[in-house]
């Protein structure tokens, strides 16, 4: 009996202190979607001294914090699966929580005595300890460490919290996200163009970009700022938009009036400019009447259906993927199957933070031949590009390479994808390495599984006029 109760004296001290907790995160973990973020807020009826910018002090440490960092039991699985740490970046993300832990076991009793004392707790910052500043900067925010972990610990929401405290009340964050913070703050999209820009994609395909009045499309395309802006990835909202024209689908698009959904500068730490462009969108679509949303970016589609909802916006959002495997399946589309092989990527933000794994297989089982990656579905590998790293430097080896390395060893002919990010990323990381694979979206595939082949005669009289 002395043993057990000495036993029982030690766990509090330990890390043992899991068993007590573990069960308590577990009852109260996530049952809300895994992609979305708890808003902070700037309400004017709240009290100044009430507001949290993220994580700061020991003090501004939630509850359910708190209870994350006690429950961690050391076992590694998170580490295991982070593309950060396999990639020789400083993030361990059990490293990462154990160091939240250690800092509330230390400050927190200063602080409670302060509180006591009715004095102010002037106490260092939680990440300013153990790494924990760099580690909070390398993550990617794909939440394999949260579907890992067996005690339902929240680690992108500890990494978050920081980083909003680091650039909204420190002015601390990597110099090569400056430009980009500040085009979403000037340009509405983070590459910097001209909003009258936005819809230049369409150009020729006779798409309606919907007015102030007009009615209301069956379908609202929200295309968003990589695949308005970046050359590569417009192929993706090009093929889309010939692909919803060919099954009749009634569609439209805003255009200029639509703005970024705030993503980038969400993940970068900057919650006062996401809430802004959330509020802007929100108007926008409620006054255009809009209720059904396709979604090319795994971003925008996480964004617009699991976070927009906070801010007045109650929509229905599907990803293209999922739209396009409908029309595949109700004969509005026939596409002619090839023989060219097809490993599929799993984007982060679409399979694991939102669960559409089948329809993007649907459909590259429907133009060729898939073959599996070793790591997909939901336990995929990142592109890299999350977290807004995709306008940050990597100090240690791509994770791009590192998936491009994966892909290519399956021997696949096309890496398929189903964002418009993942297709920048991994389409660099094919010419880094030299994999000899193409990168393309599944809309894309699918267009050109649907477009009839030109018969020779036309080819060739079309060749002799080029000629």
């Amino acid at each position: 009996m002395l043993l057990i109760l000495g036993f029982l004296a030690y766990l509090p001290h330990s890390k043992h202190l899991h068993i007590f907790t573990a069960a308590i995160n577990v009852y109260f973990g996530r049952t809300r979607a895994r992609g979305r973020l708890e808003p902070l807020r700037f309400d004017e009826d709240i009290p100044e001294e009430d507001m949290r910018f993220g994580i700061g002090t020991v003090e501004d440490l939630t509850w359910k914090q708190m209870v994350d960092s006690m429950s961690c039991t050391e076992c590694g699985r998170c580490q295991e699966v982070c593309p950060a740490w396999a990639t020789g970046k400083t993030l361990s993300p059990k490293l990462l929580i154990m160091g939240v832990r250690d800092h509330l076991f230390t400050q927190g009793p200063l602080a409670l005595a302060a509180r006591a004392d009715g004095e102010p707790y002037d106490g260092p910052l939680v990440a300013s300890g153990s790494d924990l500043e760099e580690m909070a900067w390398d993550c990617v925010t794909c939440g394999a460490c949260v579907r890992e972990c067996p005690v339902n610990i929240e680690h992108v929401d500890h990494i978050l919290d920081l980083r909003r405290h680091l650039v909204m009340v420190e002015s601390r964050f990597p110099s090569e996200a400056e430009p980009m913070l500040r085009d979403v703050e000037r340009q509405s999209n983070p590459w910097g163009k001209p909003q009258a820009e936005r819809a230049a994609w369409s150009d020729g395909l006779g798409v309606h970009v919907l007015q102030p009045g007009d009615p209301v499309p069956e379908v609202l395309y929200w295309v968003g700022c990589a695949a308005s802006f970046d050359e590569r990835a417009r192929a993706s909202a090009q093929s889309t938009a010939k692909l919803l024209q060919a099954a009749g689908v009634d569609f439209a698009i805003l255009g200029p009036r639509e703005a970024c959904n705030g993503d980038p500068a969400r993940r970068m730490g900057n919650e006062y400019v996401f809430q802004a462009y959330a509020e802007q969108n929100v108007e926008t679509l409620n006054e255009a009447g809009v209720r059904k949303i396709v979604a090319s970016c795994p971003h925008c589609f996480n964004t617009l259906a699991n976070e927009y909802p906070d801010f007045g916006g109650d929509y229905e959002v599907v990803h293209h993927t999922e739209l396009l495997a409908e029309l595949v399946r109700d004969g509005r589309l026939a596409p002619t199957a090839t023989e060219q092989t097809i490993t599929y990527h799993d984007s982060c933000y679409l399979a694991r933070h939102n669960d559409v794994l089948a329809q993007p297989r649907e459909l590259a089982a429907a133009v060729g031949k898939p073959i599996e990656m070793e790591r997909s579905g939901k336990r995929t590998f990142c592109c890299g590009a999350g977290g807004a790293h995709m306008w940050m430097e990597e100090n240690a080896r791509p994770i791009n390479e590192e998936r491009v390395r994966e892909a290519a060893a399956t021997g696949a002919d096309t890496l398929a994808v189903a964002c418009p990010f993942c297709t920048v990323m991994l389409d660099d990381g094919v010419q880094s390495t030299g994999a000899g694979m193409r990168v393309a979206d599944v809309a894309t595939l699918l267009a050109e599984a649907i477009e009839p082949p030109q018969p020779p005669a036309a080819a060739s009289a079309r060749d002799a006029a080029g000629g």
